[in-house]
């Protein structure tokens, strides 16, 4: 029978809560590129980012299936190679500051920020079982070159992306993201998560309560108010996956 590895994620979790930046620090600076998260790090060891594969087979680090909403271009992310990618202003849109700012890849971040830096990297797919089991691969891969078991968990609202991942590679921790206003039954345990991380309104002290029986935690996403802190650690979260994290770093002070 499997057994979530508490122990295991607890250690690189630290005392909890931890303070997890949102695609870097979201609110801070354009979401996923690398100011955000060197931006981020003033505040924080921990991010949670996006990941897919790129057109020239790249694992990326953007958000949207599109490059519309964060960049001066247009289209599928998979219809680009890296170098034209790469050309493209990816920081703008958040402000003219941040002109010029590139779409990273997943190495680039990895390679850039210090080695005590915690991910938690989520993977985008649209389905399509080779596109899955590329994905899957190339993260594994990846995780391996940099020697990232013990720094990472890997997460997904697609889990049979992530049972890929256990099945490629089982060290490697996983968690399940949660829409919404979706519940939870017995099938998740299908996939031997150690991790849920839901959508905050999910988050009852016996939703929490309940998987901690189980040795799961709970990370939930994406909590920006000193309000929703506070409802959220008294239920007992291990970590909050904020825009901000900054201003949940002086939160999370004040109440020493």
């Amino acid at each position: 029978m499997f057994k979530p590895r508490i122990e295991r994620l607890s250690t690189i979790l630290g005392i909890p809560p931890a303070n997890i930046g949102h695609r870097g620090a979201r609110g801070l600076a354009p979401e996923n590129t690398l100011v955000s998260f060197l931006v981020g790090s003033d505040s924080t060891r921990f991010f949670e980012l996006d990941t897919m594969l790129c057109g020239s087979g790249e694992l990326v680090v953007i958000h949207d299936f599109t490059v519309d909403r964060t960049t001066d271009g247009k289209g599928k992310v998979a219809d680009y190679k890296y170098r034209a990618l790469a050309e493209l202003d990816a920081g703008s849109f958040f402000e003219e500051a941040f002109e010029g700012e590139q779409i990273p890849t997943l190495s680039q971040v990895i390679q850039t920020m210090p080695e005590n830096t915690v991910f938690d990297i989520e993977m985008k797919s649209e389905g399509k079982k080779e596109e899955r089991q590329t994905l899957a691969s190339a993260l594994v891969k990846l995780i391996r070159k940099y020697k990232l078991t013990n720094r990472i968990w890997v997460s997904s609202f697609d889990w049979d992306l992530v049972n890929l991942i256990r099945q490629e590679e089982p060290e490697v921790l996983r968690g399940l993201l949660m829409e919404k206003g979706d519940s939870l039954n017995e099938s998740y345990k299908n996939y031997e998560p150690d991790l849920i991380l839901p959508h905050l309104s999910a988050c009852t002290k016996e939703f929490v309560q309940g998987l901690k029986e189980e040795s799961l935690l709970v990370i939930p996403y994406t909590t920006n108010t000193e309000e929703e802190w506070k409802q959220l650690l008294e239920v007992g979260v291990a970590g909050l996956i904020t825009d901000y994290p900054d201003r949940l770093a002086e939160f999370l002070e004040s109440k020493k």
